[in-house]
C-alpha cells in the first residue's frame, strides 16, 4: 500500500513536494506515475519527492523516477529526492541512483537547491 500527498504553496517559485509513504511496488508505482504526470501537466516542473516514510522501492519504482526525471529535463525541469534512508537508500546506491538523482538529506536542502539553481540561471527573474 502506498500513500502519495502533495504539498505546494501559493508561491509559484516554490517547488512542489510529493509525501511518498509505504512500498513503491508495481502499484505505488502506477500511483506516483500518475501523480507526477498531474503536476507536471499542470506546469509543476520542480518536483521534490519526500521518501521519509518509504518503506521499499522496487524496480517499477525506480524505471518511474528515471522515466519522470528524464521528462522534467526535457522541458527544464528537475526532479529531486529528499530523506532518502535505510533499505531504500541501500537499493539507489546499489544501482548508482545516489549519482543518477540529487539526494537531499531533507526537504530544505532540496528548497534551497532549487533557489540556488534559478539564481544561476541566465534571464532569471529570481533575486
Amino acid at each position: 500500500m502506498i500513500t502519495i500527498t502533495s504539498c505546494s504553496t501559493p508561491n509559484k517559485n516554490a517547488p512542489v513536494v510529493l509525501r511518498v509513504a509505504g512500498r513503491l511496488d508495481s502499484h505505488g508505482s502506477v500511483a506516483l506515475l500518475g501523480s507526477l504526470e498531474k503536476l507536471i501537466e499542470a506546469g509543476d516542473h520542480e518536483i521534490i519527492i519526500d521518501f521519509q516514510e518509504l518503506d521499499a522501492v522496487s524496480s517499477e519504482g525506480l524505471a518511474v523516477l528515471v522515466q519522470s526525471k528524464s521528462r522534467l529535463s526535457k522541458l527544464d525541469g528537475a526532479l529531486r529526492i529528499a530523506n532518502v534512508h535505510g533499505a531504500a537508500l541501500e537499493v539507489f546506491q546499489l544501482v548508482n541512483f545516489d549519482r543518477l538523482f540529487e539526494l537531499h538529506p531533507n526537504i530544505e536542502t532540496a528548497v534551497q537547491q532549487f533557489s540556488l539553481d534559478r539564481k544561476g540561471t541566465p534571464g532569471s527573474d529570481v533575486v
